[in-house]
């Protein structure tokens, strides 16, 4: 990965935690020897950890079956394989070729365990277990499974019992989260010394099941180098609440341009969003043909009507509202706004023309497709908010690409476009050139629900607002959008006016009210 300006610089937000990829984790384990702590201890450490996570996460387990690797992570899972047997389990080990892991300190506490290696015969697998350890390759993994490792993967799938992945599940690339076929799915994943970006980034975070960041002797005083930032809801903590003496205007006052017809409803959900993040006062600018329909939506939020073409944003409008734009502290742009023609080049003129922060989703970046460069021509700063498939058409590339490469295409959209960009989905991505990466720490599938995007919108426009610097409101924004979705509280039902309205919740939690 390519170094970044701020990775060995204090959490860029409050509540952040270090990602380290495979290089951050060795050069964590090479510290820590270079000041005289034996790398046997840091795997001693490793597996008592790894195993006290098992017995406290299962504490009605009577067996458990090891899968040990060739290199230390299989010396990890011998460390777990003697202690799980100490603690009264019934313990059976097996790897590829019924050796023993063959480095130094692998072999050295295989030889300690006392624990017999069998070899692993798919033609003949090993009985069930209570729990099933994954310690097979680790962070040193990358590409596909070979055999009989592929095998030993889906035999872990197939059983009924949970499965703890050590540091990583296999087949999943700590650097990336790019997840072979038969990558491992864990129930549990106890990673060592810091939280891993693979365990975050999609596919992986969904194979990880629950993470445990384990400590394993590294000196409190090493100083990381994060691949990436983890952030959570405490973020929220860099937007300044609204102040006793404040009005409205103080608050943020945001004007949001989108709506088409058939589309009024994303306009008014992102206005909504808006108010119930903080902002102190919000004007909707859509055509006049919908007009009606956002203001009778939410008696909050003010309307202005475009009368340049009734039924989408056209060229003759900009001027309007550029003449309007004075009381307003930051705009949003596109959602709903359709897929007119005549709406690229107004968008587009807008944008030139406001001396604001933008956030610019949904349709509006549909109508930036080969135009994307010219937002780092803006006066002020711009955030926009792609999904994969927008991500994809922004870049020329296919949808795939996107999905493989999730870290390198945030910063490339971020590198030609000047702009923060969102790249949305499991572990969403804030990226800005010059700094590591933020990635959204929780989230769920809640919000894979029609307007959840445009909810966001109105999150990030009401925190530029504020005044905070777009990389920072836009990893604030994420978050608390991600925590909204669990708090709405519906599960598959969510809707995206059920996290707007859980927003609120949401930024007082993050706040520690």
């Amino acid at each position: 990965m390519n170094d970044t300006a701020d990775r060995a610089d204090p959490p860029p937000l409050e509540g952040a935690v270090p990602l380290l990829d495979a290089a951050g984790k060795r050069a964590a384990d090479a510290e820590a020897q270079r000041r005289g702590i034996a790398s046997l201890l840091l795997m001693e450490r490793a597996g008592v950890e790894a195993a006290l996570a098992i017995l406290e996460c299962y504490p009605g387990a009577r067996s458990a079956t090891v899968l040990v690797g060739p290199g230390n992570n299989g010396g990890d899972g011998m460390v777990v394989a003697r202690r799980l047997h100490e603690a009264g389990l019934d313990i059976r080990a097996f790897s590829r070729d019924g050796e023993p892991p063959g480095t130094p300190d692998g072999l050295t506490v295989s030889t300690a365990s006392g624990v017999h290696v069998g070899r692993f015969d798919p033609r003949a697998t090993p009985a069930p277990a209570d729990v099933v350890v994954d310690a097979i390759l680790g962070t040193g993994q990358t590409g596909d499974l070979r055999a009989p490792i592929d095998a030993m993967c889906r035999w872990a799938n197939d059983q009924p019992a949970p499965v703890v992945a050590l540091d990583l599940p296999t087949g999943v690339n700590a650097d990336t989260g790019a997840a072979a076929a038969d990558a491992v799915r864990a129930s549990l994943t106890v990673t060592f010394h810091a939280d891993t970006l693979g365990l975050r980034l999609a596919p992986g975070r969904g194979l990880a099941g629950d993470v445990r960041v384990v400590p394993i002797g590294v000196p409190r005083d090493h100083r990381d180098r994060p691949a990436a930032w983890g952030v959570d809801s405490r973020a929220v903590r860099a937007v300044p609440p609204k102040g006793e003496g404040g009005d409205k205007y103080a608050a943020g006052a945001v004007l949001v341009v989108g709506g088409s017809r058939g589309m009024s409803g994303a306009a008014r959900l992102a206005a909504t969003a808006c108010l119930r993040a903080g902002a102190g006062l919000v004007t909707a600018a859509v055509p006049a043909d919908v007009a009606d329909l956002v203001a009778g939506g939410r008696a909050e939020v003010m309307v202005d009507a475009l009368h340049a073409h009734g039924g989408h944003l056209a060229p003759g409008d900009v001027a309007d509202m550029v003449a309007r734009a004075g009381r307003f502290a930051a705009v949003a742009v596109g959602p709903g706004m359709g897929r007119h023609d005549d709406s690229g080049p107004a968008l587009r003129d807008l944008l030139a023309s406001l001396d604001m922060p933008a956030v610019v989703d949904a349709d509006g970046l549909w109508h930036l497709v080969g135009h994307v460069d010219g937002l780092g021509r803006r006066s002020a700063p711009t955030v926009i908010t792609p999904h994969a498939g927008e991500a994809a058409r922004l870049l020329g590339v296919p949808r795939g690409d996107v999905d493989a490469a999730r870290l390198d295409v945030a910063a490339e959209l971020a590198r030609l476009s000047g702009a923060t960009v969102v790249l949305k989905g499991p572990g969403t991505i804030v990226a800005a050139e010059g700094h590591a990466p933020l990635v959204c720490l929780p989230g769920g599938p809640e919000l894979a629900t029609a307007g959840s995007g445009d909810v966001l919108t109105g999150v990030v426009a009401a925190f530029l607002a504020r005044g905070v610097p777009a990389r920072v409101a836009a990893g604030a924004a994420v978050a608390i959008h991600a925590r909204a979705g669990a708090l709405a509280g519906r599960g598959d039902g969510t809707l995206a006016g059920d996290v707007a309205d859980a927003l609120p919740a949401a930024v007082a939690e993050g706040r520690g009210a």
